[in-house]
């Protein structure tokens, strides 16, 4: 990277060619740069002061005031305590399974089969 002083170095070269090449200009010409420099800085001051235009800021303002009343909320209102429905141990496992209920509510019924399908497969080989 350049260093600062051989950047300003730079710009004073610059610079000082292109005065040398207004110099150099017809004395109309010189006249026509010197209101186009001053129509291009009187548009540039107008459109800084357009940064100043009240109702950019009442926007600004407006989103700001949207954007704490929004934290505020988030922050000041309580959430909802949050309830286990299982008050056993063994009931996490029906809440969590992906069988419907009807299988829990025939457990019983499932049990004593298993178990009477147990015994004729003994039944059987033996």
């Amino acid at each position: 990277m350049k260093t600062p002083e051989a950047e300003k170095l730079f710009l004073e070269n610059v610079s000082g060619l292109l005065n040398e090449g207004i110099q150099n200009l017809d004395r109309s010409i010189q006249q026509r740069l010197e209101h186009a420099r001053i129509e291009a800085l009187k548009s540039d001051a107008q459109k800084r002061a357009g940064f100043f235009i009240p109702l950019r800021w009442t926007m600004v303002g407006g989103f700001a005031t949207i954007i704490a009343v929004a934290a505020g909320l988030f922050f000041w209102l309580p959430t909802s305590p949050v309830v286990f429905p299982a008050k056993h141990i063994e009931d996490l496992e029906i809440i969590t399974s992906a069988e419907h209920i009807d299988f829990y509510q025939n457990l019983d019924f499932y049990l004593w089969l298993a178990t009477k399908e147990d015994s004729l497969k003994k039944g059987k080989t033996s």
